[in-house]
């Protein structure tokens, strides 16, 4: 099927792009109004986008046609914080993805716990296994109207790692069970996790990778090895 985005209305492009870039990481979002209200959102139009300085970004589209709550408030403040959502902490995101108004306080009515950053304003989100301290580096609009999106482009400027998720400098993806974003009302665990080695350019792989289609194949281990490049 071949399918012109100009022939779709805007709704059924949106649920078409989130059924295709699947599954998406979520940036569950902190910041601070200037009224010293605390604001928790999830996004899930995530991801790194350059390593030195370390930066990441995230959309947000338009509520009614106006910017929401996170956007605003990274607007007047130049910062905001990125928790990982886990397993454990789905339901509590699913809570603060609600279209509430600015005076809520998402932490609260999601029963968190909302501590200090060290180098932001903006709280983190106590059980969250892994948050990102941002310094807004710059914001993008795209497109027009009351369809249009805010993106905010932030340098990581302090990394929080609860010390049972990182081992030699990296993380530990079986025990974070990071949950990630797919179409409608739909989520993803990362529990059942394969490893490929890239192939060294020129050497034949050793081995041909088992079919991951198998149902069998999947469920005899979680991690799959078939490539020794020595």
């Amino acid at each position: 099927m071949k399918i012109d985005p100009r022939d779709l209305t805007t709704n059924d492009c949106y649920k078409l792009l989130i059924g295709c870039v699947v599954p998406r990481p979520i940036a569950w979002v902190s910041t601070i109004g200037q009224d010293g209200t605390s604001n928790l959102a999830p996004f899930s139009y995530f991801t790194a986008v350059c390593n030195n300085p370390p930066t990441i970004c995230f959309t947000a589209s338009r509520r009614e046609g106006e910017k929401k709550d996170t956007v605003r408030n990274i607007e007047k403040s130049g910062e905001f914080v990125v928790n990982v959502v886990t397993e454990e902490l789905a339901e509590a995101m699913n809570i603060t993805s609600g279209e509430y108004p600015p005076e809520i306080d998402e932490f609260q009515l999601a029963n968190l716990t909302a501590i200090p950053s060290d180098k932001v304003r903006s709280p983190r989100v106590a059980e969250a296994p892994i948050s990102l301290e941002c310094k807004l580096i710059r914001m993008i609009e795209l497109g027009e109207g009351a369809d249009s999106t805010s993106v905010p482009i932030g340098e990581v400027v302090r990394f929080h790692i609860k010390d049972e998720f990182i081992h030699a400098g990296k993380i530990d993806m079986e025990k974070l069970r990071a949950v990630g974003r797919l179409a409608g009302y739909l989520y993803t665990r990362t529990h059942q996790i394969f490893e490929m080695k890239r192939p060294s350019v020129g050497r034949p792989l050793h081995e041909d990778p088992p079919d991951l289609r198998d149902e069998e194949a999947q469920r005899r281990a979680t991690r799959v090895q078939w490539t020794n490049l020595g």
